[in-house]
């Protein structure tokens, strides 16, 4: 992804984020963002993009964990050990509890696990503590005194926003209301904390776990009591934003290195490094299908069973399907848009796949049509046709993919 002249001077950086409109957010200062995956059986994908500044060019990869601590923790091991950053950042929104209005950015100097503790005749806090790297939370701090970083900030906010390095609580529960027996139980043991969240103490933990330096960005959304007015508002998005700000400008402010792959020059960027070292090299158009082959016959076999086991298939779930195969089938028409030269077999083989990939969306379209079924004979008639239809195109287009993957296989050096 680096440019040769550049080479000397790339960084990498994994930047995790809960949310959706988090993850929008952070990408807004990225350029050619591009998918990634380490190898054919990796659990993940990733995206990675490219971002200059201060005369250094940094690798950024991100990771859309999901909320909680849990998977939060899970994702982020994973990442850093495929793709083995210089620095992990956790960037997204925060509950206010104390000190703080929405907009301000809280960049944590301690982190607690609120739900850690022993179960007694009543709850006994056994904190688990995180602190984030000290040459990034001294840089953050640097920077917090000085109001240039709101230059990062893509629209002027209403008002200036503030940062503050001051603790936060973090913990599986979803809080809305400051007369909540959880609000209380923190601000009682954990007085000092200012924002509250829920995948934190997660991602730090996995960064710790991997000896990675790292840091947690967040920015205010609500102030609990008033979420559903602030939501309702646009300050998610505005937290959001500001917090992507900050951290960017961050990695703008000319960040000392800070240990394993401080320096990425003489190796080569994740895209180069993961491209399959074989006789048999992908033509560059079929490459993304290849790579992906694995994820869209595993979520392809799982829509497959939950339409064979007969239950009821509601129109979520048809979203979730058809969004699926919008990916497959922008996939297969890149790889047709440059068909491997002088391989007919592979060529007819995503022909195939091409003809039955349209025939299970127009069956998915059908079937979201008539879910879930009406109350009539007829409607459940239609539904159930609908269904059968459904289940005979997705294993038509299984086939197509294992016949796709066996043809690749076979192809001569």
């Amino acid at each position: 992804m680096s440019s040769p002249s550049n080479f000397q001077r790339t960084r990498r950086a994994l930047i995790v984020t809960p949310l959706g409109l988090e993850m929008r957010a952070v990408q807004y200062y990225a350029r050619a963002i591009q998918r990634w995956r380490p190898s054919l059986t990796s659990p993940y994908d990733y995206e990675i993009g490219e971002f200059a500044a201060s005369g250094t060019h940094w690798e950024i990869v991100f990771k859309e964990s999901g909320p909680r601590n849990t998977a939060c923790s899970l994702v982020t091991h994973q990442a850093l050990t495929d793709t083995q950053p210089e620095l992990a950042m956790l960037v997204g929104i925060a509950g206010g509890l104390r000190d703080v209005f929405p907009g301000d950015v809280v960049v944590p100097d301690q982190i607690y696990d609120y739900t850690s503790g022993k179960a007694s005749e009543s709850f006994l806090p056994r904190p688990r503590t995180f602190s984030p790297d000290a040459a990034l939370l001294e840089q953050a701090r640097r920077l917090a005194r000085d109001q240039t970083w709101q230059r990062w900030i893509p629209a002027p906010p209403e008002r200036n926003p503030s940062v503050l390095c001051k603790p936060l609580a973090a913990g599986d529960i979803v809080m809305q209301s400051q007369c909540s027996e959880t609000y209380r139980f923190i601000r009682i043991y954990y007085e000092d904390a200012v924002a509250v969240a829920m995948e934190d103490a997660g991602f730090m933990e996995a960064a710790h776990r991997s000896r990675t330096p790292a840091i947690v960005v967040r920015a205010i959304s609500d102030l609990l009591d008033d979420k559903a007015e602030r939501d309702a508002q646009g300050y998610q998005e505005v937290a959001a934003t500001h917090a992507s700000a900050f951290a960017f400008a961050l990695l703008a402010s000319g960040l000392p290195p800070l240990g394993k792959g401080s320096a990425c020059s003489g190796s080569s960027t994740l895209a180069e490094m993961t491209r399959p070292r074989t006789s048999k090299a992908a033509p560059e158009a079929f490459f993304p299908l290849l790579v992906c082959l694995p994820r869209y016959k595993e979520q392809l076999q799982q829509a497959l069973n939950e339409l064979s086991a007969e239950q009821e298939i509601y129109p979520g779930q048809c979203r979730r399907y058809e969004k699926l195969l919008e990916e497959l089938a922008s996939s297969v028409r890149q790889a047709l848009a440059k068909p491997p030269a002088a391989d007919y077999a592979l060529a007819l083989r995503l022909s195939n796949l091409h003809e039955a990939v349209q025939q299970l969306q127009q069956a998915a379209k059908n079937l979201h049509h008539h879910c879930p079924p009406g109350p009539s004979a007829q409607e459940r008639r239609d539904y159930q046709a609908a269904q059968q239809k459904t289940c005979q195109a997705l294993q038509k287009v299984l086939g197509c993919l294992e016949r796709l993957r066996e043809s690749f296989d076979r192809r001569p050096p």
